[in-house]
């Protein structure tokens, strides 16, 4: 089975409650995880329905959630997800153990989210009011999972404005692209602040699930391609190199992205950081050879997967993926796991970039 252990997540929110800031980083940069949307009724139901306008969060009680950690059981298999309660939700320090608190940006279709970062210097604990007990100023970011969004970092490093911007792929939303303009440049533009002299860290679907054949390029269909499909091109060397390894069949990769922040303790300055993660879907081509007498023998090749629950695993209390609990019958489906490609830093600045040496023996 292709499921995230719970080894794994025990291991992840261990480091993230207790671990150094270099821990933290490395557990981050290598496991793939992908946010929840996340919630937006602090917004008024007029402000939903205009497309394209930006939002604003401005109370801290929404900017804030204590997250827990479990297990995706459809599309991204391999991969791990978080629950989110806000300050209302768990308002006692009591009820928060084991729970992971972080600023977070959410995310609906057609618009601009925004949520600004208090600094550390000026606001080292968040109170909420309310009788709610406050917390201490968290030093890890999540945004929404993003699968052709772009997100922003905006201004100083100790305090920056976060901005994350989609279209749900389903939708009835048109992008507005203008004249020779591309996606990306087209949620730099929404965004606005075009005179600013702040800083301005972005990624697009470009960095992560469908990039540019030409990065200079004004034409937003100028993507690439790999068996027609498009893709990245770490993405299209993985699933190449699978191919022609020559023991699987059926092989779609399909990349996609998170972006996390890290306060470091030291500094007091955030970095932000695109992860690049691959959904892997394949069979493994199994021969055999089949003895018989008076006769040559017999070639058996089958193509196998892998079985699992038709309709993905039982829920546990807090409404996460229960490893120990499958929903419907057993079957057997195409096998299904999640690998990280690597990560690159886009706040503040240009930072480290790594791509991941991926042994595909290890896919077998």
């Amino acid at each position: 089975m292709s499921y995230v252990t719970q080894e794994t997540i025990d291991r992840v929110t261990n480091v993230l409650l207790r671990g150094s800031y270099q821990m933290k980083q490395a557990v981050l940069r290598e496991t793939p995880i992908n946010p929840p949307n996340g919630r937006t009724s602090m917004f008024a139901q007029n402000q939903i329905t205009q497309d394209f306008s930006k939002l604003k969060i401005t109370n801290v009680s929404d900017m804030i959630c204590f997250i827990k950690f479990g297990v995706i059981d459809r599309d991204q298999i391999g991969a791990m997800t978080f629950i989110t309660k806000y300050p209302h939700e768990l308002t006692t320090v009591a009820s928060r153990i084991g729970w992971i608190p972080c600023w977070f940006l959410p995310w609906t279709s057609g618009h601009i989210i925004k949520l600004k970062i208090k600094s550390f210097a000026t606001d080292p604990v968040l109170n909420f009011g309310n009788g709610i007990d406050p917390v201490a100023n968290p030093d890890l970011f999540f945004t929404a999972g993003i699968n052709g969004c772009s997100v922003f970092a905006v201004g100083a490093a100790d305090a920056p404005s976060m901005y994350h911007g989609g279209i749900n792929p389903g939708s009835e939303i048109a992008m507005p692209l203008q004249v020779n303009e591309i996606t990306e440049t087209a949620w730099r533009r929404l965004l606005g602040r075009g005179a600013t002299v702040k800083f301005v860290g972005s990624v697009g679907k470009h960095d992560y699930i469908t990039e540019l054949v030409d990065p200079n390029t004004t034409d937003d269909t100028n993507r690439y391609r790999y068996n027609n499909f498009k893709t990245t091109r770490l993405a299209a060397d993985l699933e190449g190199r699978l191919t022609n390894a020559g023991q699987l069949t059926r092989i779609v990769v399909s990349p996609w992205g998170a972006v996390f922040g890290l306060r470091n303790p030291t500094t007091d300055n955030w970095s932000m950081t695109l992860v690049k993660n691959s959904t892997l879907v394949y069979r493994r081509i199994v021969i055999t050879v089949k003895k018989r007498i008076l006769r040559s023998d017999k070639i058996i090749t089958e193509h196998r997967g892998e079985i699992r629950a038709a309709q993905g695993l039982g829920r546990t209390a807090d409404g996460l993926a229960d490893l120990t609990q499958n929903v419907g019958n057993l079957s057997e489906m195409d096998i299904s796991r999640t690998i990280n490609l690597g990560y690159s830093e886009f706040f503040p600045g240009g930072g480290v970039t790594s791509i991941r040496n991926i042994n595909i023996n290890t896919i077998y």
